[in-house]
């Protein structure tokens, strides 16, 4: 299987490969959620932290909402 296809919007419009390509999104956001929490976060100020952690949050929300409205993944 070609792990970096998964990544394409090519994959992500196939309705056989959509769910693995958003299997791989979400991986690749946990990966970057969870560097930051074990990594950063203990060497920035709470305040700082949380605020960072928000704004990712808000991302993640702001591209779920993307992904439907543009129906970026098939279903």
């Amino acid at each position: 299987m070609n792990w970096l296809g998964l990544l394409s919007f090519k994959a992500a419009r196939d309705p056989e490969l959509a769910p693995h390509a958003y299997l791989m999104y979400l991986l690749l956001w946990t990966v970057v959620v969870g560097l930051f929490v074990l990594f950063l976060f203990p060497l920035l100020g709470n305040t700082l932290g949380f605020v960072i952690i928000a704004v990712l949050i808000f991302l993640f929300v702001y591209q779920v909402w993307y992904f439907h409205n543009n129906n970026l993944f098939a279903d």
